[in-house]
């Protein structure tokens, strides 16, 4: 179960990306007519980062890395190593397990596999406030929308005018209950990122190990919202 609910982690959330304590609500430091209007911005940017991923209260620390909208998730548990790798740009996506040398391929379309931050920006968001995040300076947006199979998403975003989500945290209900996430990027180090990082290793084994068994809430998947 607990390898189960970390893998789960680690798939979420592209993008980008914790703390186990909820934050308070940054106040605006402008008035409400200098925010942005148009919504949440697209989730972009070159960068490599600390992520911090909590689901459903259990933490897990990754390094992730984001380029040309390529992205690259780190983790380790156990003394064992796994890499996330997807590319949006081919249509793939894979895991990797460093110690054994092998690889599997994932369906970017599996809800199960890869789910897509990307698609909050499709929701209904409204800019609450400014904020300053590990140095970044961030807008916070509340954002909110359901999906055509069922599943839904509420919470807020604290991203910069490209796109990094230095922040997440909400609820999406997958028709079995409420899963709570929260995301935290840190120690953000912006620029392109070498491409090599976002290719299959030579030496690795590439295997089928069949379907991940960490189904993603609805709230997060690659669904189409309801107009």
């Amino acid at each position: 179960m607990r390898r189960s609910i970390l893998l789960a982690a680690m798939l979420l959330l592209s993008p980008a990306a914790l703390a186990q304590s909820a934050p308070a609500k940054p106040a605006p430091s402008k008035p409400v007519s200098d925010l942005p209007a148009g919504g949440l911005p697209k989730m972009g940017g070159d960068y490599q980062a600390a992520e911090a991923l909590t689901v459903n209260g259990v933490r897990q620390d990754l390094r992730v890395y984001h380029d040309q909208g390529r992205e690259r998730r780190e983790m380790r548990e156990g003394g064992l190593s796994t890499i996330l790798i997807l590319r949006p740009d081919r249509d793939t996506a894979f895991v990797l397990q460093p110690e054994s040398h092998m690889a599997a391929p994932l369906s970017p379309q599996d809800p199960e596999a890869a789910p897509d931050l990307t698609r909050l920006s499709q929701l209904d968001a409204e800019a609450l406030g400014r904020d300053t995040l590990g140095g970044e300076a961030v807008v916070r947006y509340r954002v909110i929308g359901t999906y055509d199979q069922g599943g839904g998403f509420e919470g807020q975003v604290w991203s910069t005018a490209d796109g990094i989500y230095m922040r997440v945290e909400g609820t999406a209900n997958d028709g079995n209950g409420p899963v709570t996430i929260r995301l935290d990027l840190a120690d953000l180090k912006r620029g392109r990122q070498d491409g090599a990082l976002f290719e299959l290793p030579k030496g690795y084994t590439m295997m089928n190990f069949g379907p991940i068994d960490a189904p993603v809430p609805e709230g997060l998947r690659g669904d189409t919202p309801k107009p």
